[in-house]
C-alpha cells in the first residue's frame, strides 16, 4: 500500500471537497495535499532501514522477513495510529495558520487569528500528550520517533501554506484526510498498525485475510492496492474533465501474457510477495511506457507531456488489472 495510500487519499479529499461545494481546481489541490500527507507516515521507513543495517552489522541474516522483523518495531507502530494523525492534522492547521496571518493579505479576518490561536494550543496539547504517552507506554524511542515526525509534518505544512493557494479549511480538510486513513491501508499485508496507541489497545489485532490459499489471497490483496490506484485516477479525470477513454491505450491487454508465469515461477504468497510485484509490475510499466510514445526530436508542451504521463499511468495500471487477473484465471484452473 505505499502507493495506494496516496491515491486513496487523493480520491477521498478530491470527492470530498467536491462535494462540499468547491469548485474542481480546489478539489484538485485538497487531492495532492491529501496525498502528500497520506505519503508523510511512511517517512519512518528510513528510521527502519537504519535500524535494520545496523541489526545486519550485528549478524542479523539479510532477507525480506529479517528485514520486516526488524522495522516493523519502529514502522508504523509510531507514526501509524490515530492519535497521531489528529496530532499531526492539528498541527497542519496551526501551522499553516500562523503563517498565512504573516501575511495579511490572504485571510485577513479576526476570526482567522481566533481559530488560528484555538488551532495552536490544541496542536501543542495533542503533540505534548502523544509524545509523553509514547516515550511512557511504548518507549523512549518511539516518543523521539512522534516527535521527529510532528516536526517533520510542521515544516512541510509551512511549505504547503506557502505554495498552495487553498484556504486553512480546505488544507486542514485534505490533511485529515491523508493522515487518518493511512492506518487502515495496512491491515491486509502484516499485522494491522496500533490504530489507538498510545492511549488504548488497538481495535484490530489480526490483517484481513480474503482467503485460505495464500496465493489466492495475495492476489486478493493486489486487486485492493488496484482498486485504490483506480480511484485515485478516475478521480482525477473526473476532476479535470477528461475521459477514461482518452488517457487509455488498448494494448493493455498485453497483460494477459502474465498468465503463464503460473507455470514458471514460484506460487506467491505474503512471505514471498516480490515474486509476484517484481514480474508483474515491470511488465505494466512497460507497457505504460509504450502508451507515453517516448519521441525523438524537439521536446512538446508541458500540457502535452502531462496528457502523455498520464496516457503512460492508466495504460501501465490497466495492464497491471489484466495482469493479475489473467494470473488468478490460471492459477485457478490449473
Amino acid at each position: 500500500m505505499f502507493v495506494g495510500h496516496e491515491f486513496l487519499a487523493f480520491a477521498l479529499a478530491g470527492s470530498l471537497t467536491r462535494l462540499l461545494g468547491r469548485d474542481a481546481r480546489t478539489a484538485l489541490v485538497a487531492g495532492g495535499v491529501a496525498a502528500v500527507c497520506a505519503l508523510l507516515p511512511d517517512l519512518d521507513v528510513a528510521y527502519g532501514v537504519a535500524t535494520y543495517v545496523l541489526a545486519v552489522s550485528e549478524g542479523t541474516a539479510l532477507s525480506w522477513d529479517a528485514f520486516w522483523g526488524v522495522t516493523n518495531g519502529v514502522h508504523r507502530v509510531v507514526t501509524h495510529t490515530l492519535p497521531v494523525g489528529v496530532a499531526a492534522t492539528l498541527c497542519v492547521a496551526a501551522v499553516v495558520g500562523v503563517v498565512r496571518r504573516r501575511d495579511r493579505s490572504r485571510e485577513p479576518t479576526v476570526a482567522t487569528d481566533a481559530a488560528t490561536a484555538v488551532f495552536a494550543v490544541l496542536a501543542l496539547a495533542a503533540s505534548a500528550a502523544v509524545v509523553t504517552e509514547m516515550g511512557r507506554v511504548v518507549g523512549e524511542s518511539a516518543s523521539v520517533v512522534a516527535a521527529t515526525y510532528l516536526l517533520t509534518v510542521c515544516v512541510a505544512a509551512a511549505v504547503l501554506a506557502r505554495r498552495v493557494d487553498a484556504s486553512v479549511g480546505v488544507l486542514t480538510l485534505a490533511a485529515g484526510v491523508g493522515f487518518l486513513s493511512h492506518p487502515f491501508g495496512d491491515v491486509f499485508m502484516a499485522s494491522p498498525p496500533p490504530l489507538l496507541s498510545p492511549f488504548a489497545p488497538s481495535p484490530l489485532t489480526d490483517r484481513v485475510v480474503f482467503a485460505d490459499d495464500g496465493t489466492v489471497n495475495l492476489l486478493a490483496v493486489l486487486f485492493v492496492e488496484v482498486a485504490t490506484v483506480w480511484a485515485g485516477l478516475l478521480t482525477y479525470l473526473r476532476l479535470s474533465g477528461r475521459r477514461l477513454g482518452d488517457a487509455f491505450a488498448g494494448r493493455a491487454v498485453l497483460g494477459v501474457g502474465y498468465a503463464p508465469a503460473v507455470f514458471v515461477l514460484p506460487r506467491p504468497t505474503m512471505v514471498d510477495a516480490h515474486v509476484l510485484g517484481f514480474t508483474a509490475v515491470p511488465l505494466a510499466v512497460g507497457v505504460g511506457v509504450t502508451a507515453y510514445g517516448w519521441r525523438d526530436g524537439a521536446e512538446p508542451a508541458f500540457d502535452a507531456r502531462r496528457e502523455r504521463v498520464l496516457r503512460g499511468v492508466v495504460t501501465g495500471l490497466a495492464t497491471l488489472t489484466v495482469a493479475a487477473g489473467a494470473y488468478l484465471l490460471a492459477y485457478l484452473v490449473v
